[in-house]
């Protein structure tokens, strides 16, 4: 039932949408968030508007429900910068899991950048729009940057230190960013997973932040 909606576009059939709003309250009681993870490209944009639905309810003065984008596919930033210019003019929390991609054997290749060069200007791209609090065209209308969580799931360094070290500068400056999360596959890069842990301990140790702006490791 899920599947069919989602390919056809349509909005969530009836019992979908109570069984998601029932895990979705059940998260907000335990205190938790949900995290929605990517689909192909044949479910993605039915289940994005599933996601922005859930959003809408349940990101209000908390970032309860994150969407996953995959930054490999040419259409991404377009995506990120929807997401942002909703939440912008509705007043929600927009929560956005970046991941560069999974489904790369399985998609249509003309949905897929060109290079790898373009996959990683296309994530570094939306990594510093949220850090950066960079309004995008789509908001057009809207004069701030709604509040938001970024949870970059990457493995990819060069990525992780431009975030991380944009992310320090506006803190240290007093201006306003994202809440900046890291995410690894527990037995892959594993030295930049411990780099990052390192870097949350020396934060604290050195009292330059409170424990709340301290990008945070999973």
């Amino acid at each position: 039932m899920a599947v069919d909606a989602m390919k056809a576009g349509k909005p969530m059939p009836p019992a979908v949408q109570a069984a998601l709003f029932d895990i979705c309250e059940a998260t907000q009681r335990q205190g938790s968030r949900l995290w929605i993870d990517a689909e192909q490209q044949a479910l993605q944009p039915g289940l994005d508007e599933w996601v922005i639905e859930l959003m809408r309810k349940f990101n209000r003065g908390q970032t309860l429900v994150t969407n996953t984008i995959q930054a490999y596919l040419k259409g991404a930033r377009a995506n990120a910068d929807r997401h942002v210019a909703l939440a912008a003019r509705e007043g929600w929390n927009v929560g956005l899991k970046l991941v560069r991609g999974a489904y790369i054997e399985h998609e249509p290749r003309q949905l897929i950048h060109d290079t790898k060069e373009d996959t990683d200007r296309c994530y570094d791209g939306i990594s510093s729009m949220f850090i950066n609090q960079t309004l995008p065209e789509a908001a057009r209308g809207a004069t701030k940057f709604p509040a938001s969580v970024l949870f970059l799931a990457t493995h990819n360094q060069a990525s992780a230190h431009k975030a991380f070290a944009a992310h320090s500068k506006r803190v240290e400056a007093g201006l306003p960013t994202t809440v900046l999360e890291s995410g690894q596959v527990m037995g892959m890069a594993d030295e930049l997973s411990c780099e990052l842990l390192d870097n949350y301990d020396k934060c604290v140790e050195a009292g330059t932040m409170d424990r709340k702006s301290i990008p945070k490791i999973f």
